[in-house]
């Protein structure tokens, strides 16, 4: 008799969240097992349940992975290159996390699930509060004009997820992110709201 296959938790996560959002949150774990070549019994072994798979599998209550990327700097590269690198990775994390929520609402997952473990800072918030930060940093470094940091991360993060949310209200397609020019847009048309001021900016003002 063969070894069992050994199959790493990131395949079994990746192919659940294809199953989940293919065949909705009743899906079996046996029809996500038969798609890595394991046995049913061998995924609960790992995950515990099938609701714990699919909250692994969706990141509930984890912070999204693209937050290391705000979480320090902003570097000495120019600022709207790195405005476009943190606006891809984001608009990446929602083009898988938005097709999700039909799911995650069959499922029965609740906000108080998203809160994560008491005591500790809501994923939500700190996603909030590390946007708002990486722009504060980069007001200090006198790189962005005045004005709140709050309120520009809450811009930022609002323009890129807002497209994915309507696609998936109005079941439309957003196009494949290999030559979609959407992002680079967003982010220049957002720059021009927050770059520094310029000199003729203050007279016209006056």
């Amino acid at each position: 008799m063969g070894r069992p296959r050994q199959v790493l938790d990131e395949d079994i996560l990746e192919a659940a969240r294809a199953c989940f959002i293919e065949h909705g949150a009743s899906v079996s774990t046996e029809t996500i097992a038969a798609r890595l070549g394991v046995s049913g019994p061998a995924l609960l072994k790992r995950f515990g349940s099938k609701r714990e798979l699919l909250k692994a599998a969706f990141g509930v209550a984890k912070t999204p992975p693209w937050l290391g990327l705000m979480e320090q700097g902003p570097d000495e590269r120019d600022l709207r290159e790195q405005m476009r690198e943190v606006a891809g990775a984001i608009d990446a994390f929602f083009r898988k996390m938005v097709p999700a929520l039909a799911v995650l609402r069959e499922a029965g997952i609740t906000p108080e699930d998203m809160r994560g473990k008491d005591g500790e800072l809501p994923p939500p918030a700190r996603t909030y509060e590390t946007v708002a930060g990486w722009f504060r940093r980069a007001q200090e470094q006198g790189r962005l004009r005045g004005g709140d940091p709050g309120v520009m991360g809450g811009m930022f993060l609002a323009g890129l997820q807002y497209r994915h949310f309507l696609a998936h209200i109005t079941n439309q397609t957003v196009p494949p992110e290999e030559g979609d020019p959407w992002v680079d847009r967003m982010v220049d048309v957002f720059w021009h709201g927050v770059a520094p001021e310029q000199k003729g900016d203050e007279k016209e003002r006056g």
